[in-house]
């Protein structure tokens, strides 16, 4: 390459998104936290500008399709031609909440802007100063769903200086997210490729280089650390230097706090709100804030009453008016035990004993076979029919979280009975 190139990676910007929840925040808050992902994509515009970029390359879901939000696509249209205001050019996929069928407003883009077709790869040059200095290749969804394999169709030109792919992927099994495999992605010839559809900033691989931007803002609980985009400069001789640059408006991060050697209540809220002191000073932006319990302790029942940590929740929050870097907790988990000696008690003949030798059964099977056992439970049981979708997406980990949360629960209620 003659010429260096600098461009912004970024993508799955879910434009106009609410946040999940977080309803019963007051106004103030919703006023700070409003149109979040918005704002942090104008931090993304504001970045290429004041980098001098050449291009923002977009890996798709601009927005989410299942709320047609007209607004968030004006918005969205507004920011690109600041871009071109600042001859920046724009490069975008579309992906599985923005696919082409769901652009219904028909918003007509800047000239600076290229959105890559669904029915093929395109190769569009990517021009600094006249001269051609890199190619990106791209293809788009059309529909929700892409079950083929894109990257198969990828494949570098010989005459390419540098070559960048833009795809919305899941890597690794079967997807309806135009799955691949890293080979897949090495053997294209890309230099770097630009992907989106997970929202966990990553780099894969750097030779080449293979990332996930993630998204600009988290937007709910599972979403936690810091999100943003990826600069990026290339050399003359084609030598990558990438940068993670934060651009989130509001951060979602959780704690672990045991109760191993908390004795009252008192300790137990002191110990939140110097976790909470603690978040406020390494993040310093507004932060909701899960919980969670861990270890034994003689706090175990106290933290199962669902009155009482709605009122520490409660004031916990009260605690926070009139701040801006506000640490407020959204939720508690109760993932603590109570403090037994578990082997004893499960040899005493009686019906608490019993209770834990099953589960002690269920705990023992090779991974694989207690996910099936816990399976074969949660479908027999007759609300598992209401769950609807809901009950057949349940992640693994998330059921695993759910059995040793029961265990626990279940022996702690025939003890309060009298069965023990």
């Amino acid at each position: 390459m003659a010429k260096s190139l600098r461009f912004i990676h970024c993508g799955d910007l879910h434009l106009g998104s609410p946040f999940h929840d977080v309803a019963a925040i007051g106004s103030r808050w919703q006023r700070i936290v409003g149109k979040a992902p918005m704002r942090a994509f104008q931090k993304i515009v504001q970045l290429a500008i004041d980098k001098k970029a050449h291009a923002v390359l977009i890996s798709g879901d601009v927005y989410t399709s299942a709320t047609h939000n007209l607004t968030a696509q004006l918005d969205y249209v507004r920011l690109l031609h600041k871009l071109a205001q600042n001859n920046i050019q724009v490069f975008a996929v579309l992906g599985n909440h923005d696919p082409l069928e769901a652009w219904k407003a028909r918003i007509p883009f800047p000239p600076n802007v290229h959105i890559f077709s669904a029915e093929k790869i395109e190769r569009m040059p990517l021009v600094v100063d006249g001269e051609e200095v890199a190619a990106v290749y791209g293809q788009s969804y059309a529909k929700a769903e892409q079950r083929d394999n894109l990257a198969w169709n990828f494949a570098r030109e010989a005459g390419d200086r540098y070559a960048i792919g833009l795809l919305h992927t899941q890597i690794g099994g079967p997807s309806p997210y135009a799955p691949c495999s890293l080979t897949d992605l090495k053997e294209s010839g890309m230099d770097y490729w630009a992907l989106g559809h997970v929202h966990a900033h990553q780099i894969l691989s750097e030779k080449p280089y293979i990332v996930y931007a993630g998204s600009p803002q988290g937007l709910d609980c599972t979403e936690t650390g810091a999100h943003g985009c990826y600069y990026v400069e290339v050399g003359p001789y084609g030598t990558t230097k990438v940068e993670f640059l934060d651009t989130s408006i509001v951060r979602w991060e959780s704690t672990d706090i045991s109760i191993e050697s908390i004795e009252s209540v008192s300790g137990l809220r002191e110990a939140v709100r110097f976790a909470k002191e603690k978040i406020r000073r390494d993040i310093g932006k507004p932060t909701f804030l899960t919980v969670n319990f861990t270890g034994a302790g003689s706090m175990y029942q106290v933290i199962n009453n669902p009155e009482a940590t709605q009122y520490w929740i409660d004031s916990w929050r009260e605690e926070e008016q009139g701040k801006y870097a506000f640490v407020m907790v959204e939720r508690l988990r109760n993932m603590a035990r109570p403090k037994i000696n578990l082997t004893e008690r499960s040899k005493l003949p009686d019906t608490v004993g019993d209770y834990l030798n099953v589960a002690d059964k269920l705990a023992a099977l090779p991974p694989e076979e207690m996910i099936q056992a816990l399976r074969e439970i949660l479908r027999e049981r007759p609300e598992f029919d209401r769950l609807g979708a809901y009950g057949k997406a349940i992640s693994d980990d998330r059921l695993l979280e759910a059995f040793e949360k029961a265990k626990w629960l279940g022996m702690q209620k025939l003890l309060e009975d009298g069965r023990g």
